[in-house]
């Protein structure tokens, strides 16, 4: 009963998002407005439910499966991405190593300059043909077939020392288009049935609340340096991706659709439909650009220099 209690007041903020959204015409996704919401709600209680704690850390902990349905869309721009891919390619890149280096910087400079000392460590995952014709037209089809191929990239994942080459989101959607193309089956249908698995990013975004107020004592203490790396840090990761894939002749939905790939994947669809990229291609986007922050991150840091781990 916990976790349905939790679950529903994250739709219910959510919705109330939406709503506000909707009315006043806010630029920005319902449920980022939603976890703004629910954030300002924690700060003032003092506490998070037990409820809500418990739905958001079952959500975000399962984070990555909410975004495959989205990235399996991807197959339906192959002829965009295929006449693009250049730009795509090194806008991503190049964006991701000039973002990293820039922000871990200016965090590392700024946390000497504004910081107190932390005094707390942070808060801590018939025939089969005719068969297949049936089933492609009923959602449990795409529902299934998601949490099956998430299952049994996420065990890969986890035989290969969680490598970030084996990402369960890249594994999982290859293997989801692969199959759907071998089977001549449209997105569309898949889709009637991932929808469901898809439709958790709302809620889950607004969990974010949860770990947000949870860490917000750290926060407090590093919240100028923080400020100041994250403003730099998004006004650079978003400038150098359209900036390069202009260069390049990227398309602007290609342009838009790289832009938020820093965020977090269910924030950056979101601001990628507001602001008309190609939600699908961002959720590939972002994943691609956390694997190459996690490939080329540690190496990195230590050839600029950037000791703090605060960073």
């Amino acid at each position: 009963m916990q976790f349905l209690n939790g679950i529903t007041l994250l739709l219910v903020y959510q919705l109330i998002g939406e709503i506000t959204v909707r009315l006043l015409g806010v630029p920005i996704p319902g449920p980022v407005l939603g976890m703004v919401m629910l954030f300002v709600t924690l700060m003032i209680r003092g506490k998070a439910p037990e409820s809500v704690d418990q739905a958001s850390t079952a959500l975000l902990s399962h984070l990555s499966l909410l975004f495959v349905p989205a990235g399996v869309g991807m197959m339906a721009h192959f002829g965009r991405i295929a006449d693009e891919w250049l730009p795509i390619t090194l806008a991503l890149l190049l964006s991701t190593v000039i973002t990293m280096v820039a922000t871990a910087l200016i965090m590392q400079v700024t946390t000497r300059w504004f910081a107190k000392p932390l005094a707390e460590k942070a808060m801590n995952e018939p025939g089969l043909k005719d068969i297949w014709v049936y089933l492609s037209t009923s959602p449990l089809l795409g529902l299934t077939i998601t949490l099956v191929a998430y299952g049994l990239a996420y065990r890969l994942y986890l035989k290969t020392n969680s490598n970030p080459l084996a990402n369960p989101v890249v594994t999982s959607v290859a293997m989801l288009i692969i199959l759907l193309l071998a089977t001549g089956t449209s997105y569309s249908d898949y889709f009637e049935g991932g929808q469901f698995v898809h439709f958790l990013l709302g809620p889950a975004t607004v969990a974010l609340a949860v770990p947000l107020y949870q860490q917000f004592s750290r926060l407090r203490q590093l919240w100028l340096p923080v400020t100041i790396s994250l403003f730099c840090g998004v006004v650079i990761a978003a400038g150098s991706s359209i900036g390069l894939a202009r260069l390049l002749g990227g398309s602007p939905e290609i342009q838009m659709s790289l832009a938020p790939k820093s965020a977090t994947a269910p924030v950056a669809m979101g601001i990628s439909e507001k602001i008309g990229g190609l939600p699908s291609l961002t959720a590939v986007l972002v994943v691609i650009t956390g694997i190459t922050g996690a490939v080329l991150g540690t190496k990195l840091f230590e050839w600029i220099r950037v000791r703090d781990d605060t960073a």
